[in-house]
């Protein structure tokens, strides 16, 4: 496999984003993304655990979740490549507690996993804070290329791992109106294989609005990533998104945007059971591929606490 070819599957990852560096596709859960990554402030989501650890505060009782992208489908000359996750949590009588692991994989070119170990619990009756431990894992596969086997980057290996560190909080302002600031890679870990190479910090700052008489709910946020790359446009990331609830809120309609993309999707949920679907389409790749696709299946265990 040419090594040529690595290259352009990360310049298609990223298109979409800012810089061209290690773990820089966010682990969002299917929600999330159908409202363009706008959903900072949510609570009582295990699948928020790699977004905002302060978001599993609140969990009623056990749930789990399972998330899968296929990403750019339908994208030629290069290989599938897509997203996974999965999200344990449960509360305790001293807080919310999750693990995650996420898996991203550009077939044949590259692998990223995250492993992660969240608590969170609420401060005061109105403000929830969170953290989150994680282990970062990259490895490249440079295949039978001669060039890229003889290449420096790859003499000691080719694959690295990290540590790095959350922290997150979410509090409400008023019946209606939430605020959510989340820090991401705060200790800006190197996964560098031949040289240096930091996963930036990441700062999340959202916003949500719940329209109740109208079961419309708002959301805003706006992403820094504390790159070298890139101009402060192309680190700066601010969406919006839209969630609309029918049926006792057993059915949401979701729709976000932001300068990169648009999104929709939907959810279903019954007592236990429930299943997410989302789509994204990357405003300078529209014409190549039919967006990327997210499912989520959520199950809940036992009772309420």
């Amino acid at each position: 496999m040419a090594f040529a070819r690595l290259l352009v599957g990360a310049l298609l990852l990223f298109a979409a984003s800012c810089a061209q560096a290690a773990f820089q596709y966010p682990q969002l859960g299917v929600r999330s993304s159908g409202m363009a990554g706008a959903s900072l402030p949510a609570q009582a989501d295990i699948a928020a655990i790699f977004q905002n650890p302060a978001g599993i505060s609140g969990l009623e009782r056990s749930e789990a979740y399972l998330m899968y992208s296929k990403l750019y489908a339908g994208q030629p000359g290069i290989d599938a490549i897509g997203q996974s996750f999965l999200t344990i949590g449960a509360p305790t009588r001293y807080g919310a507690v999750g693990v995650g692991l996420s898996d991203f994989k550009a077939a044949g070119l590259l692998n990223e996993r995250v492993l992660g170990v969240s608590f969170s619990r609420p401060l005061t009756a109105n403000v929830h804070a969170g953290v989150t431990a994680k282990y970062l894992y990259h490895k490249y596969a440079p295949g039978s290329d001669q060039s890229a086997g003889g290449d420096p980057v790859f003499a000691n290996g080719t694959s690295r791992g990290a540590a790095a560190f959350d922290a997150g909080v979410i509090a409400s302002l008023s019946k209606s109106l939430k605020a959510g600031f989340s820090a991401r890679n705060i200790n800006a870990p190197d996964v560098g294989l031949g040289s240096e190479d930091r996963v930036p910090r990441e700062y999340q700052l959202g916003l949500s609005y719940d329209k109740a008489d109208w079961r419309l709910k708002t959301t805003a946020d706006i992403v820094y990533r504390d790159s070298h790359l890139g101009t402060l446009r192309e680190r700066t990331a601010p969406s919006i998104g839209f969630e609309r609830a029918f049926s006792d809120e057993r059915v949401k309609f979701r729709a976000g945007i932001g300068f990169d993309q648009f999104s929709g999707g939907v959810g279903i949920q019954f007592d236990r059971f429930g299943v997410d679907y989302a789509f994204i389409l990357a405003r300078n790749l529209i014409s190549s591929n039919v967006g990327s696709h997210l499912i989520g299946i959520r199950y809940r265990f036992g009772d309420k606490q």
